[in-house]
């Protein structure tokens, strides 16, 4: 039971670090990409969508504010995958009250979510 409760938290601390680090990567590299690039792509004043930003990704037609755009998405969208990771490892380890807890608040998160982009 001991190492099961320990891969678990091995996995959501996985999980933050994937989200966190690679969030400061893509940041980081569009702020260097901007400067590199230095005017030919000025910030834009609108908030991008998923589908432009999917759009510029498919097409390869990337810029530094892009990419920045893209490192803050993965930055915001952290917390669900901390909390979908919590939910996955307790719903392997037959943990109800647990998994109960993790699914109410995913579906707060994504009910925020939902909110929030209307």
């Amino acid at each position: 039971m001991k190492s099961d409760a320990h891969n678990l938290e091995r996995w959501i601390s996985l999980s933050l670090r994937f989200g966190v680090w690679g969030s400061a990567v893509l940041m980081a590299s569009g702020l260097i990409m901007t400067a590199v690039q230095s005017g030919s792509n000025p910030a834009t004043t609108h908030n991008p969508t998923l589908s432009d930003l999917f759009g510029k990704f498919s097409s390869g037609a990337l810029d530094g504010v892009a990419i920045m755009d893209a490192g803050l998405i993965l930055l915001m969208f952290t917390p669900f995958l901390r909390v979908l990771t919590a939910l996955a490892g307790f719903v392997s380890e037959k943990d109800t009250k647990f998994s109960l807890v993790s699914l109410v608040v995913f579906l707060m998160l994504t009910g925020e979510l939902v909110y929030s982009l209307r």
